[in-house]
């Protein structure tokens, strides 16, 4: 079989077109960031080496991909960081251009070649291009986390009390503080009913995400009741350090070990207190009513000023209203908090009597004058 003119021009057509691209994968392949990277740091090597033995090692030496398979820290992880970060752990490299630059000292023994980079950064340890490694893509939920960011990744070892990590340390109390307990559930920490479970919240969002459902409730859902909280932006960014934490990896104690504290948790009960005014005025404190609440001037603005309650609510419905509050409020926000019996006494002896109208709770009606003018 003959095959004409037209047939033989395609094939060749085909044909150079398959070799041109494989040519270009083959160059892209090779002229990489990582190769540049690694060439640059060979010649810096080099040109601080003063061994004439090592100095020929290093001179024989060509770009490689560098990898680490870490296996015991949670999940397995392949880190191919130190493949563009080849001055990691050489001291010589403290003043480098990064990515060549000597790692931080971190407190404590943190060899990577142990723990890894992923461990605590995040990123993607496989990817080999910038925008890929730091997992800055459109769909990675864990990209690189940089300054105070990395605290969080240091909660799954260390806790959340660890003088190295303030910002961690205060988000997780402005997690009680702040009152978020009584809406959202953190396994073995809360145990909220009305928003989002968070126990995982870490693992599931970036940053951007969690920091932008904080400060606009609304902006990813759009039926959220959460209020919006007067929080500084300094105390945004430690509850979302403290969010991103929370990604249901604990390495501190074994899956026995924290089956049996979850157990003990869930078994917990809230402890009988004096049914006395002042007992009910710490547990008004301890539990953070005032997160949302306003009493004289001092206190949240989410629910409704209690400065006078007293003269409004009898200490029946104040007991009822904490014991499900939307039985006699309909649509109330108010989170279900678990109490004693003799708690609930208490708080309702200590509320029915804030009964003193003062400068920060009393209301001011302008007087008219005589001209109608109103002062």
């Amino acid at each position: 079989m003959r095959i004409g003119n037209t047939m033989k021009r395609a094939l060749l057509t085909g044909a150079v077109l398959l070799l041109l691209g494989n040519a270009f994968i083959i160059y892209r392949n090779y002229d990489t960031e990582w190769r540049a990277y690694q060439k640059q740091y060979l010649a810096l090597a080099i040109e601080k080496t003063t061994d004439p033995q090592t100095r020929a090692v290093l001179e024989q030496r060509t770009p490689v991909i560098e990898q680490l398979v870490v296996t015991g820290f949670g999940k397995q992880r392949v880190d191919r960081c130190m493949t563009c970060h080849a001055g990691i752990d050489d001291a010589r490299f403290s003043d480098a251009p990064q990515p060549l630059r000597t790692h931080p000292t971190i407190p404590g023994n943190h060899p990577y070649r142990t723990f890894g980079c992923t461990t605590c950064h995040d990123g993607n340890g496989r990817g080999l291009a910038t925008d890929d490694a730091h997992g800055t893509t459109k769909f990675w939920m864990e990209p690189l986390l940089k300054g105070a960011d990395i605290e969080s990744g240091c909660a799954k070892c260390h806790g959340v009390t660890l003088a190295e990590t303030p910002h961690l340390a205060l988000g997780a109390r402005l997690f009680f503080t702040k009152a978020c307990y009584g809406c959202h559930k953190i396994e073995g920490v809360s145990d909220g009913k009305l928003g989002v479970e968070l126990t995982r919240v870490g693992a599931k969002w970036p940053l951007a995400y969690l920091e932008e459902s904080i400060v606009v409730p609304k902006a990813n859902n759009f039926e959220s009741i959460m209020p919006k909280m007067d929080l500084s932006p300094e105390e945004v960014k430690a509850l979302v350090i403290y969010l991103k934490s929370l990604t249901g990896e604990n390495l501190m104690n074994g899956p026995v070990e924290r089956y049996n504290a979850i157990k003990a948790w869930r078994a917990e009960r809230p402890k009988d207190v004096p049914v006395t005014v002042e007992a009910g005025k710490r547990a008004f404190a301890d539990k953070y009513c005032d997160a949302c609440h306003t009493i004289n001037g001092v206190g949240g603005k989410t629910g409704p000023d209690l400065s006078v309650i007293g003269l409004q609510r009898t200490k029946e419905w104040m007991v009822q209203h904490h014991l499900n509050p939307r039985s006699l409020v309909g649509g109330s926000v108010m989170p279900d908090l678990k109490y004693a019996a003799t708690e609930l006494e208490a708080i309702a002896l200590y509320l029915s009597t804030l009964k003193t109208l003062t400068v920060d709770n009393a209301v001011v009606y302008a007087v008219p004058d005589s001209a109608g003018a109103t002062h």
